[in-house]
């Protein structure tokens, strides 16, 4: 049997505007490629060596052959991808060739990606895929694959990462999954829904063997959840980093403001390797709140102290900023600007929220119909896809503007990009 994964291309955020792109090309923000999600390559690992897999990574360019000899074309999309998603797999069963979709996307919207392919996969995919290579050997795919159970990470594989070249990336850090599943229920996320509500870790030797077996020096920790300040989440990371400080690596962490204020435990961070700390400002409740009209002079200075904790342990702090909350208003460029002056901050990005299925924050807009479409190679956080409350859809556009060309004005790339080791190719980055 032979299978054909493919990884679709999406829009990165300054893609569809080219001043912009070429304005801050130096920097790479918003616009460069590196390896896919774990999604495939820990389909490939789980799939027994009688079977042939082979990836294209549609978001660099490969091409597809939909004229190949498969058994299944098997896709992976979040919703970004969603929309190149359903036209390959039109396509290949236009030539009869059977398609399983399954990721964030179409586990939130099943109905919708099974109008498109033959079967979806329904949430965590290791507990079910089992079941789909045995009715595909059978020639009997079942519509919807989901599990009744919670799937033990103690059983996760090492995910295949061989099934894609890593030559061709702008920047090769490989993901590596350390634990799933948050009660914490942030408006624009979907990993309650998708992982369920109660923590799961990874056994620490198993990240660790992972990291240690790769060929690789940077990696990056996906799940900000392992940042979260409760006492098991931290004690877990710390576990990990005191196994990582001996060896060669480059670590990046994901978080929201939801850190522990306490400089030891960055410095911890930082003897375990610990590179750079990539942090989502928005969603959680300390950030919208320093970003809203109500925020004290104590709530800002104790944002611009951690900030400034982090980076004083020798560790970057990469800010993605968001705008178009229902909470800010115009004067929301000016205060993200302040904001970065005062705390130091020298690398961030910058996105328009956008209310994915399965989050609080799309259910809501779908409540009060502020939908504007479902055109999903839009919803990459650089359009306005809802109506805002306090901006104009062309205000909030232009905010978006104003702030990544405000804030790397005069800003040199030796500084924005000193914790990254970025790839030798000499392409520009990804085209998708």
């Amino acid at each position: 049997m032979k299978l054909r994964f493919i990884y679709p291309r999406f829009k990165k955020f300054l893609q569809e505007y080219p001043d912009l792109r070429a304005a801050l090309s130096q920097h790479l923000v918003g616009d460069y490629s590196m390896p896919p999600s774990l999604a495939l390559p820990i389909l490939a690992a789980l799939t027994p060596p009688d079977i042939e897999v082979n990836l294209t990574d549609d978001n660099i360019g490969q091409p597809i052959d939909y004229d190949e000899k498969i058994d299944c074309a098997v896709i992976s999309c979040f919703t970004p991808q969603a929309q190149r998603a359903y036209a390959i797999a039109d396509e290949y069963r236009r030539r009869g060739t059977r398609t399983i979709i399954g990721g964030i996307h179409p586990t939130m919207r099943p109905d919708e990606a099974l109008e498109h392919a033959d079967a979806v996969c329904i949430g965590e995919g290791e507990p079910v895929w089992p079941d789909v290579l045995r009715d595909l050997r059978h020639g009997k795919l079942q519509r919807k694959y989901q599990s009744t159970d919670v799937y033990d990470l103690a059983d996760f594989p090492v995910p295949r990462r061989s099934i894609f070249s890593s030559r061709e990336y702008t920047w090769n850090a490989h993901l590596v999954l350390t634990m799933r599943g948050c009660p914490v229920r942030c408006g624009g996320c979907p990993v309650p829904g998708k992982e369920d509500t109660a923590f799961r870790f990874r056994p620490v030797d198993a990240v660790v063997d992972d990291i240690r077996n790769m060929p690789y020096r940077e990696f990056y920790l996906i799940e900000d959840t392992v940042m979260l300040p409760g006492k098991k989440n931290m004690k877990y990371l710390l576990s990990i980093m005191d196994r990582t400080k001996d060896l060669d690596v480059s670590i990046f962490l994901a978080s929201t403001m939801m850190m522990v204020s306490d400089p030891e435990f960055y410095r911890k961070l930082r003897r375990g390797k610990a590179t750079s700390i990539y942090t989502i400002f928005g969603f959680d409740r300390i950030s919208r709140k320093l970003f809203s009209r109500d925020c004290s002079l104590e709530e800002w200075q104790q944002g611009i102290d951690l900030v400034k904790m982090i980076e004083d342990a020798g560790i970057h702090f990469f800010a993605s900023f968001g705008i178009g909350f229902d909470d800010q208003d115009k004067s929301v460029t000016d205060r993200i600007l302040r904001f970065s002056e005062q705390a130091g901050i020298d690398l961030a990005e910058f996105y328009i929220i956008t209310p994915f299925p399965g989050t609080p924050l799309g259910e809501q807009f779908v409540r009060e119909g502020r939908i504007l479409h479902r055109n999903y190679e839009q919803w990459n956080h650089a359009n306005v896809v809802f109506r805002p409350a306090h901006f104009t859809e062309q205000e909030l556009l232009e905010a978006f503007f104003a702030l990544w060309r405000e804030f790397y004005r005069g800003k040199t790339p030796t500084k924005t990009l000193r914790s990254f080791e970025l790839g030798s190719t000499t392409a520009s980055p990804g085209p998708g």
